[in-house]
């Protein structure tokens, strides 16, 4: 069970006997949305989503809203002491978590850009995000945890292919040359992309899927920084204060 989400988890429950939402009558559904409604109709057409790999879903409260990446979707509804009741002993479970947490901290005003940028707003996050670290680290290598390629082509025009190491877990990725960049199996090869780079990207799915943990201390045993990107880690990053980059989601 991951160190961090736990972590996390007990910082959320601290938050939610402070404001008093425990006892309240209030419910947190969550919901798996179809692709055109998390990410509208992108240019890329090898998004996850968009391959039925991952499914996005969505946790409503108060009328605020949080998303998160998952492989392992499942329906779920209740109340915030039924959700801290809920052990996140699997990806389904932590992904709830995730997004109940970015819904619930949102609503607080803790947090924002927890709802996924659509359409074209993914090639364009992944230009500013590339160009924006750029100007912040300089010519390094950087590795990208997690395959998205609106940030790969952002990262390969502003730091080149040559700096750019890439892994995922998708089987049908790995080994594919994309933008001049090989992508390796990340079950085997993201301890040498942490120790080849100078910064790391992770996607925040890799709090869902059970590696963030990983990420983490091999990235520290390296003395390399890392930043999460995307919503799904949002609450999790403010409540263990990890960097998290997110430019166009809302």
């Amino acid at each position: 069970m991951s160190s961090v989400l736990l972590r996390a988890r007990e910082a959320f429950a601290a938050l939610v006997a402070q404001e008093r939402l425990a006892a309240l009558p209030i419910r947190i559904s969550t919901r798996a949305l179809s692709t055109e409604e998390a990410i509208g109709k992108p240019h890329y057409d090898d998004l996850p989503i968009l391959r039925g790999k991952e499914v996005m879903i969505e946790a409503e409260f108060e009328g605020a809203r949080g998303h998160a990446f998952t492989s392992a979707p499942a329906p779920w509804e209740g109340t915030l002491q039924d959700l801290l009741a809920l052990p996140p002993d699997s990806e389904a479970r932590r992904a709830i978590l995730a997004a109940a947490m970015n819904a619930v901290l949102r609503s607080l005003g803790r947090i924002g850009r927890t709802v996924h940028c659509r359409d074209q707003d993914i090639e364009r996050c992944g230009q500013e995000m590339a160009a924006q670290l750029r100007r912040e680290f300089g010519a390094i290598a950087v590795g990208q945890v997690g395959y998205q390629p609106g940030l790969l082509a952002g990262l390969v025009r502003h730091f080149g292919p040559d700096r750019l190491r890439v892994t995922d877990l998708a089987y049908e990725n790995m080994g594919r040359e994309v933008e001049g960049v090989c992508i390796w199996d990340g079950d085997t090869r993201t301890e040498d992309l942490v120790r080849s780079s100078g910064l790391v990207l992770a996607t925040g799915s890799v709090a869902a899927n059970g590696t963030l943990d990983d990420i983490l201390r091999l990235a520290r045993a390296s003395g390399v920084p890392l930043i999460l990107y995307g919503v799904t880690a949002a609450a999790i990053c403010h409540l263990c204060e990890i960097r998290r980059l997110c430019l166009a989601a809302t």
